[in-house]
């Protein structure tokens, strides 16, 4: 298949179905995988309904984290930005976190950590309804949380050039990572991508975004000198 968009400093796109776009690459070839995929929340992307049915959706997320598992490197890694918990189309709260980490553990994919990503400021998600009474506080939990993993090793196989600075990598290692808000159509800041290919890749890797919507993690590449395919 054809690349919708394609550049000479190594930005690859495709404009295809996840798990279909997947199963055309080799397999044990890319070094990390960055995406923050939809949560089935109901936002409307036009061509995806983001409104299965929960146990539906669970399944879905195996295919295509199971995909990532054969596209990954023996030393590749994965950072899955996702939120702590959601309230699903049926309004039912559901521990996301849980839940999704159980999807990765069933294809066997390995965990190594867990950063936090502070987007929000606390007063906006502060449920002031319930302020003084016990009736019904809302706990928000409006932090969002990087999963991060790899399939077989976790230590780099081979070594490699790193472009992180002394302050990004102290950041990243305490897993409290500040990098701002998502922005419009659901899309997460350029901080969260670049964070998490300086920390996580060497110059020159392959990065793949498989749900790479409106291309954050294709520009985080294009500044540090990774490719990207999308």
């Amino acid at each position: 298949m054809k690349p919708f968009y394609e550049n000479n400093q190594g930005i690859t796109i495709y404009n295809n179905d996840c798990v279909e776009g997947m199963n055309l690459l080799p397999l044990d070839s890319i070094d990390l995988v960055i995406t923050s995929p939809p949560y089935n929340i109901g936002i409307d992307y036009g061509i995806y309904k983001d409104n299965l049915p929960f146990n539906d959706y669970l399944e879905w997320s195996y295919q295509w984290v199971n995909k990532i598992k054969g596209v990954l490197k023996l030393d590749g890694r994965y950072c899955f930005s996702i939120p702590l918990v959601i309230t699903d189309v049926e309004r039912h709260r559901k521990n996301f976190l849980a839940e999704f980490s159980n999807i990765v553990k069933r294809t066997g994919l390995n965990f190594h950590g867990i950063a936090i990503w502070t987007d929000h400021g606390d007063e906006a998600f502060t449920a002031w309804g319930s302020w003084l009474r016990a009736s019904s506080p809302y706990i928000s939990s409006a932090h969002e949380i990087i999963l991060i993993g790899y399939k077989d090793t976790w230590k780099k196989l081979n070594k490699g050039q790193s472009s992180i600075s002394k302050k990004d990598f102290m950041m990243g290692c305490s897993g409290v990572w500040k990098l701002g808000r998502y922005r419009k159509n659901a899309e997460f800041p350029l901080g969260l991508p670049g964070l998490c290919i300086s920390l996580f890749s060497y110059v020159g890797d392959t990065v793949l975004d498989p749900f790479l919507g409106t291309g954050t993690t294709a520009r985080a590449c294009m500044n540090l000198n990774r490719k990207c395919i999308g």
